[in-house]
């Protein structure tokens, strides 16, 4: 039995060595997976989510390809608009008026003590915002309750945002639809159906800066046909720097944060789970006739070959 591969099911470290610390060092490289086997699982497993951020990327991007995604890119507005209001509330102020508009623009209007750099975080928000839900939500897309509980959730979100700040007839009505709509599919949907779900609203949240790439850097933005400054320019404004600053950074945010909570993944194990899963790796059964085992520091593995004239090892591990 050779391992040649980490994510392989291997012989428990009884078999490997009869050296405490090499007991500990099996056990830490079967049960943790190298950043390339994470990479792999993730190119394997997400292709499906891979296309379709490929897609909302593009399709967002594209002036009347965007109207496709239509009720994702309201979702988009939505959750970057309540950024924007929530970072008011977190340093002490509070929202007074929130819009969502039919172009799929919206505009929050919030107050603060005055400080510039009160306000330019709550103008930061709208973008990193935007990217820390988002990258927060994909974490949790494997997990058992993850999408229906996360579902569930946005949907209760944006029912009670209606009720306590969205103000425009326009926005009561999509967000309210919205939210019931997305509530009811994550209670009565199949599993594997919510999952792509959650996946697509949380990917949608998280490369929000991607998707608004043109607004983001651009010099001026529109709010239901209006020009208006943009976050960019606020915070640029409030705090110093150029406005290009600003938006490279939370570009590079948005791309760093979506990737992380891509390939890091949660796999849905619970602590006891786990725990459970690592004592009957211990524990298994282990048979091994004269064998030998050797580490072989060309490959990086662990090697076992048996003595001569007797079977080779034997080995039932439950991992």
């Amino acid at each position: 039995m050779i391992c040649a591969n980490p994510d392989d099911v291997c012989a428990p470290p009884e078999v490997c060595s009869d050296v405490d610390n090499n007991k500990h060092e099996h056990l830490v490289r079967h049960s943790t997976n190298s950043d390339e086997s994470r990479i792999k699982s993730f190119m394997k497993r997400d292709k499906p989510l891979i296309i379709a951020i490929v897609a909302i990327i593009v399709m967002l991007n594209v002036p009347y390809l965007r109207y496709i995604l239509y009720p994702f890119m309201i979702f988009s507005t939505w959750v970057h608009e309540m950024c924007h209001g929530m970072a008011a509330i977190i340093v002490g102020g509070g929202i007074k008026e929130l819009f969502v508009y039919q172009d799929g623009s919206g505009l929050a209007w919030t107050y603060t003590s005055g400080e510039n750099w009160k306000k330019a975080f709550v103008a930061s928000a709208g973008y990193t915002g935007t990217a820390l839900l988002g990258s927060i939500l994909l974490l949790f897309r494997r997990t058992r309750r993850g999408p229906t509980v996360g579902c569930i959730g946005i949907g209760i979100a944006m029912l009670l945002s209606c009720a306590l700040y969205v103000r425009n007839a326009f926005g009561i009505g999509i967000v309210t639809t919205m939210g019931t709509v997305i509530a009811i599919l994550g209670w009565k949907l199949r599993a594997k159906l919510v999952g792509y779900l959650f996946s697509f609203l949380a990917a949608t949240c998280a490369f929000n800066a991607v998707e608004s790439i043109q607004e983001l850097f651009g010099g001026t933005g529109y709010v239901n046909g209006e020009p208006m400054q943009s976050d960019a320019h606020s915070v640029s404004e409030y705090i110093g720097m150029s406005y290009l600053f600003w938006a490279t950074l939370w570009f590079i945010f948005a791309i760093v944060m979506s990737l992380i909570a891509l390939i890091f993944v949660l796999d849905g194990s619970t602590f006891k789970e786990e725990q459970k899963r690592k004592n009957e790796f211990k524990t298994s059964s282990v048979h091994y006739d004269g064998g030998r085992q050797e580490y072989n520091s060309e490959l990086g593995q662990y090697q076992y070959a048996a003595g001569e004239n007797l079977p080779t090892a034997t080995a039932v591990a439950v991992y």
